[in-house]
């Protein structure tokens, strides 16, 4: 069996795939990571020359980008995906005015941001497209299955249902 096969087996049966974790873990990820640790070695720099109140807006700051990164760790643990299957319409090429939400479970456009843009709206949440190969997958007009994280809603696939 292909990866690509085990890929859309494993999303099919409601999982992410060993593969798909770098999706979670990504750039953002690591960024948020790296001010955690800084924050918390700033934290203990502050503390330790005896500004204790300095400390505690750096802490402040440290906890969110800890929240933000126990999500996308406990996403990735637990590997869990969602499925919202629906028809698919495909817009187009839209200029100006995006399409009106609820018109439709999934659907796709291409809007004009100094080059052009293919988005997937999914419940109301906008993925830009920037994978070639996830939106070569996507087959407007028809039904399709979008795979999605819990809590971060973070788009992994998009099968044919």
């Amino acid at each position: 069996m292909s990866e690509r096969a085990e890929v859309d087996l494993a999303n099919r049966n409601g999982r992410l795939h060993p593969s798909q974790r770098r999706k979670l873990l990504d750039f953002n990820f690591w960024t948020a990571a790296a001010l955690v640790v800084a924050g918390l070695v700033l934290a203990a720099i502050a503390v330790a020359d005896g500004a204790a109140a300095a400390a505690l807006p750096i802490l402040a700051v440290t906890a969110w980008f800890a929240f933000v990164c126990g999500r996308r760790l406990a996403e990735a643990g637990s590997g869990r995906l969602v499925v919202v299957t629906g028809w698919t319409h495909d817009f187009g090429k839209v200029h100006g005015k995006r399409p009106e939400r609820g018109q439709y479970p999934i659907y796709l456009y291409t809007v004009m941001e100094r080059m052009w843009f293919t988005y997937l709206v999914v419940q109301d949440r906008s993925f830009r497209l920037d994978d070639r190969e996830l939106r070569a997958r996507i087959q407007a007009e028809r039904t399709n299955a979008v795979y999605l994280t819990p809590r971060t809603k973070t788009l992994i696939n998009v099968l044919p249902a």
